[in-house]
């Protein structure tokens, strides 16, 4: 009888050891997580009245991106604040994006715009008297493609013209042809001239 209770102690001490090695491994993986996601989080550096300047394949302006200040990490998004983006087509603006914050990807090629989101088109009309922009779309949340030039959301958006008003939810903007699509719900209202 003493043998089977010794026996049982044994194993009793082993299984025990082996959870408590278990939690520990856990525990210091979870620890060793959150260490890395806070040092994710570090910013290297930070920059005011940030500006970047993206030229076309013929040297020609193509954007233009300018932030009050930008706060870039190593390994995360970096982030804006109150970001402005300036589509250029024959070194004349075309589109105007502005929103309350931004993140840009890691390779520099997207750009989410956080908040109030508002996309301007700009004729030559429009530079002469800013009142007669030809179009304004307020939204949220806006994902901005650089090099393809093209915007899109999923939140509700109101389109202003000089004809009327259209709201929807969702759109798609594709800068260099002027070409919108509005996902659903649309509806609008137009006076003609």
């Amino acid at each position: 009888m003493k043998r089977l209770n010794v026996q049982w102690g044994g194993w009793f001490f082993l299984i025990s050891l082996a959870l408590i090695t278990t939690w520990l491994v856990r525990s210091l993986e979870e620890d060793l997580s959150k260490a890395t996601e806070s040092h994710r989080r570090v910013p290297d550096y930070t920059m005011k009245n940030f500006n970047s300047t993206q030229m076309d394949e013929h040297g020609q302006l193509k954007n233009q991106l300018t932030a009050k200040t930008m706060t870039h990490y190593p390994y995360a998004n970096t982030e804006l604040t109150t970001p402005f983006i300036t589509f250029y087509k024959k070194k004349q603006p075309t589109w105007t994006v502005h929103a309350e914050q931004g993140e840009i990807s890691l390779d520099g090629n997207q750009i989410w715009l956080l908040g109030k989101t508002t996309l301007q088109q700009h004729t030559q009309t429009s530079r002469i008297d800013p009142q007669k922009t030809m179009m304004k779309i307020i939204s949220q949340d806006v994902r901005v493609q650089l090099d393809t030039e093209y915007a899109e959301t999923i939140k509700p958006t109101t389109i202003i013209s000089h004809v009327g008003k259209t709201d929807c939810v969702g759109m798609r903007v594709f800068i260099p042809t002027e070409q919108i699509e509005l996902l659903s719900q649309v509806r609008g209202h137009y006076v003609l001239p």
